[in-house]
């Protein structure tokens, strides 16, 4: 296939191999970068397309780039479960509760509750959160399956962010301690 005949192959797929990215990863910046690299894996490896499954060979390649970026450690790391309860990214840049509890909490607190988590999500959040390894990595010193990991540092993730929000919401007079709110009993229920 000469490089002309590439190009209107391209033209003419592009459209396709950017869905089937897409679908896979819901990111558009990410789906563009993996239909780029569709491409250019296909280019490569141009003599092994069947003559006449174009379409078809190149919507496999789009799957296959697309679950590799899923499966990779950078994807792992960047979007794992429990980050939108820490992150600053989803949050307005000014005024907002979110951004106002992180500017009062020093990174040596927010590193001490972290280390100050109990077992099983203490060991975990420290690898993962201070330490910078990879779920995976954090399963593999923990002797823990990865699942069960990603779950602890979830629910690690959820007890820091109940514990920013209730140092900066301190309980009021009568509230328990640990921030739940009582229940009423029907003795303090007005009647109509």
């Amino acid at each position: 296939m000469t490089s002309l005949e590439f190009g209107a192959m391209v033209r003419q797929y592009q459209n396709l191999v950017y869905t089937v990215c897409h679908q896979l990863v819901p990111d558009e910046q990410e789906a563009q970068d993996l239909a780029q690299e569709t491409f250019l894996s296909a280019w490569r490896a141009i003599d092994r397309c069947p003559p006449g499954y174009e379409k078809q060979w190149l919507a496999r390649i789009a799957s296959n780039k697309a679950k590799d970026y899923l499966r990779s450690a950078w994807a792992r790391r960047v979007s794992m479960p429990g980050d939108e309860m820490l992150s600053l990214h989803t949050a307005p840049p000014t005024d907002s509760p979110e951004h106002q509890v992180l500017e009062q909490i020093s990174a040596q607190q927010l590193t001490d509750m972290i280390t100050g988590l109990r077992e099983p999500y203490h060991t975990p959040c420290c690898l993962v959160l201070l330490e910078g390894c990879t779920a995976a990595e954090a399963a593999l010193r923990c002797g823990r399956p990865v699942k069960t990991v990603e779950a602890q540092i979830y629910r690690g993730k959820k007890m820091l962010a109940q514990q920013i929000l209730a140092q900066s919401n301190p309980p009021e007079r009568g509230d328990p301690p640990d921030g739940t709110v009582p229940k009423k009993r029907m003795s303090d229920r007005r009647r109509p």
